[in-house]
């Protein structure tokens, strides 16, 4: 029997043989939380649980932050290299000295923490939702940076003019450059970190801003579906699939959904999570390729 709050490895060779955990964890049924502390795989993702194990990985007077902080605010900001990963717990403080030294932590310095950019989830000491979004677009890579601030605006937990003003707190200080970009590019309708960031290397390409959420009518003038992003001027548009396979069910629908969509004008290309995280220039030949056929179409339909 597995506990059901987070555990270490030697505390679970406490209650069962080596040979015993080695199964457990071949098949899946215990996963690595954060480095060096598990929990059993099947209970559900919940607050409570990711609390339970920041508790065990952070001492009480370290303030967690940046992506753990955003994890336990809701924001799934974990896996920022496009593969499962399992980062370090990230914290801050103000003073150099009480930064932890283990292998569980990233542990940051910032002489600018203010007590008003801390709060208390579940008893424990997290940077503020509007702290947290500005460390994030301030010290991540640009891709991360802007799945943050839009899944932040997204939900409503911070509002673009209030990051705006708050920056001001950083003018001339390392990253408030990439922040005051990324807020630029930053878009409340995005839906996934997957179409945030394939909408920072359309933008990258120095095409047009695309549209996002974009709405496809049927003959009644009724909402039949919505896409991704795009440009509705080429009715062209890019789609997010995300992972490699998906159930034959959702495959048949895909497939009906978008069919749907063609006969009504519209171009669709759906891209994958290996399309979107990698840099190979495949999505941008694509993309290409569809922009200027699009755009060929869309100026002969014009002509005509």
């Amino acid at each position: 029997m597995l506990p059901q709050s987070p555990f270490t490895r030697a505390e679970a060779l406490d209650v069962m043989r080596e040979r015993e955990w080695r199964a457990l964890s071949a098949q899946g049924l215990v996963r690595e939380a954060v480095p060096g502390l598990f929990v059993d795989a099947s209970l559900p993702d919940t607050l409570e649980h990711r609390l339970a194990i920041a508790r065990r990985a952070v001492a009480p007077d370290v303030v967690v932050a940046r992506r753990t902080a955003a994890w336990l605010q809701g924001y799934d900001l974990l896996d920022y290299r496009g593969f499962p990963a399992t980062p370090k717990v990230e914290t801050v403080t103000n003073e150099r000295a009480k930064r932890p030294k283990n292998a569980l932590m990233a542990a940051h310095f910032a002489d600018d923490l203010l007590p008003g950019d801390v709060t208390e989830i579940g008893g424990l000491r997290v940077t503020t939702p509007l702290r947290t979004v500005c460390d994030l677009a301030r010290f991540t890579p640009r891709g991360d940076a802007l799945v943050a601030v839009d899944a932040y605006l997204h939900k409503g937990m911070v509002e673009a003019e209030q990051l705006r003003k708050h920056f001001v707190r950083w003018k001339g200080r390392r990253g408030i450059r990439q922040a005051y970009a990324t807020l630029e590019m930053a878009d409340a309708r995005s839906e996934s970190g997957g179409e945030s960031r394939m909408r920072l290397r359309v933008l990258d390409m120095g095409l047009p801003r695309p549209e996002l959420q974009i709405p496809v009518y049927d003959l009644h003038g009724r909402v039949r579906f919505w896409l991704d992003l795009g440009w509705p001027q080429w009715k062209l548009a890019l789609e997010y699939d995300g992972e490699e396979f998906h159930p034959e069910e959702q495959l048949v629908r895909d497939r009906a959904r978008r069919k749907w969509i063609r006969d009504r004008g519209w171009t669709v290309e759906a891209f994958r999570r290996g399309d979107v995280f990698t840099s190979s220039g495949h999505f941008e030949d694509a993309v290409t390729s569809l922009v200027r056929s699009a755009t060929t179409s869309a100026g002969r339909a014009l002509g005509a």
